[in-house]
């Protein structure tokens, strides 16, 4: 969740700003918005997981990444409305003909290792989870954490993943849970990379748990917080 001076903020758009203007916003499920922009492509186009940031205030960006990509000026990206924060307000104020900057470099692929892999992450990341398990021919498994009220038409939209209803104060709770007991179960053997994406100190918890029940080698666990407890949200 970078923070920066306005004057840096301009000359990042000035060297990597993508003209954008929205063509539809729409709320797919409680809390979570998923927004289709008519946007100038980077050098090497866009790609789903494409990483793009936004200035969401003068001196505060925010990372989103790409879901979809619809055509080769048409992206789609699906962001979770956290609280009040910057990136929340910023979104709650897109509309159809809005224009905007996105800021985008060439496209830089998450590190996945292996070929039965699990991907997991909260609501901050399924947009992400969900361009990397749609690229992966494997069919890996996605669990994640989200707000209680948005599980089921979570559910609808996404069948093939598990959706966890969040616990208010205590992100990665259930997850941790789940991870407990197929570990005691004996049913992520085989498993040979993760992915880990979303609350920092969930992450930590859950490659712990992963690491000490010996399932991988620390290598074969990919992680990238994208917001911490403590911390000005999303």
């Amino acid at each position: 969740m970078p923070k920066a001076p306005a004057l840096v903020g301009k000359l990042a758009e000035t060297f990597m700003g993508r003209r954008a203007r929205v063509l539809r916003a729409a709320q797919v499920a409680p809390h979570f918005l998923e927004v289709e922009f008519h946007a100038e492509p980077p050098t090497g186009g866009w790609q789903p997981g494409h990483e793009v940031q936004v200035r969401a205030t003068a001196t505060e960006g925010r990372r989103y990444n790409v879901r979809t990509v619809e055509a080769a000026d048409r992206i789609t990206i699906l962001a979770v409305l956290h609280g009040d924060g910057p990136g929340a307000r910023w979104l709650r104020n897109l509309r159809p003909g809005t224009e905007t900057t996105l800021l985008a470099g060439r496209y830089v692929p998450l590190r996945v290792t292996g070929t039965r892999r699990l991907l997991i992450g909260d609501g901050s990341a399924l947009g992400t989870l969900d361009a990397v398990a749609s690229a992966d021919p494997h069919a890996p498994t996605v669990l994640v954490e989200a707000p209680s009220d948005a599980v089921e038409k979570l559910r609808r939209r996404w069948p093939r993943y598990r959706f966890l209803a969040a616990l208010a104060d205590n992100p990665g709770v259930t997850i941790r849970s789940w991870l407990d007991e197929s570990i005691r179960r004996e049913e992520l053997t085989g498993i040979d990379g993760v992915l880990l994406l979303g609350h920092a100190q969930s992450i930590q918890c859950q490659r712990e748990a992963l690491l000490g029940a010996g399932l991988l080698e620390r290598r074969a666990i990919t992680t990238r917080p994208y917001w911490s407890t403590g911390k000005v949200g999303l």
